[in-house]
């Protein structure tokens, strides 16, 4: 290795070193970057870091790395695009805490395809070139990502899988995200937060105990519509896919109470909500 793919292994280094990968995903990632000629896909990683042109370079990546087992290449450009990507965080007066918070889904996602299928693969490059662009942020349990469409501007809200849903630990990180875009984004200061996620989903009323924090969730929004053309919540609650329903786990009330009311042949929806900011923002000082 000369010097100079020295010098960009170890600004590879920082990056893992600051957001934790596992250490036999490190060992796969180092193997994979020493193959890359890094010149190759520098478009692709200056791309990588404006969600305008972010998802188009993410669909050359692809095209590009044919041959990448776990995708392990993938996963080494998208992190030496993070070492750009935090020179903007600092830029901007960001703290390293939400860039380490934000940048912690590559391990997540990690972890959640190895406790369903007990390798080690990245799949979930089609999500994280947002991260790499700087549109998406956790700040405390939750993610928020900065949309605009045309004219109609935005926060989409995700729920990541290691989220602690307590009521108080929720409404503590919609406050934060409210300082947060205030400070670093005004432009965002005052706009709709919404959310389209399952956990939304009008059904868990019947499957979930009325004390259910999912339920209390849900709450904070007023329901605009709902999506059953999506089955990503089977990954989410069950930690892999499944073609036989009746193979999945009952292992929680969530697990066993879907898994009949699938097998009965209904399907879950995806709830389409917008925060109702008066009970959080208006409130701060009172509990949901």
């Amino acid at each position: 290795m000369d010097n100079a793919h020295q010098d960009k292994m170890a600004v590879l280094d920082r990056i893992i070193a600051m957001i934790s990968l596992p250490e036999e995903v490190v060992t796969k990632v180092k193997a994979a970057f020493v193959g890359i000629e890094l010149e190759e896909y520098a478009e692709e990683i200056g791309n990588l870091l404006d969600i305008r042109t972010a998802y188009s370079a993410w669909q050359c990546l692809k095209e590009k790395l044919i041959s990448d087992p776990g995708n392990m290449k993938m996963l080494a450009l998208m992190l030496y695009a993070l070492s750009y990507t935090y020179e903007k965080y600092r830029s901007a007066g960001i703290d390293d805490d939400v860039f380490v918070a934000t940048m912690g889904c590559f391990n997540r996602f990690l972890h959640e395809y190895h406790d369903g299928y007990e390798e080690w693969v990245f799949d979930r490059d089609w999500w994280t070139f947002r991260q790499t662009a700087m549109t998406v942020f956790r700040l405390g349990e939750l993610e928020y990502e900065m949309k605009s469409i045309d004219i109609d501007r935005y926060i989409s809200i995700h729920i990541p899988s290691d989220a602690v849903f307590l009521p108080e630990k929720v409404k503590a990180s919609l406050l934060a995200s409210r300082a947060f875009f205030r400070a670093h984004f005004p432009d965002y200061e005052n706009v709709e937060y919404r959310c389209s996620s399952w956990l939304l989903s009008p059904a868990l009323k019947t499957l979930l105990p009325p004390q259910s924090n999912i339920l209390a969730f849900q709450s904070l929004f007023t329901l605009t519509g709902e999506d059953y053309s999506g089955s990503g919540y089977i990954t989410w609650v069950y930690k892999r896919k499944y073609d036989d329903y009746r193979e999945l786990p009952e292992e929680t009330t969530l697990q066993r109470n879907l898994k009949q009311y699938l097998l009965s042949g209904e399907v879950l929806s995806v709830g389409k909500g917008v925060l109702k900011k008066e009970l959080v923002f208006e409130n701060e000082n009172q509990p949901f």
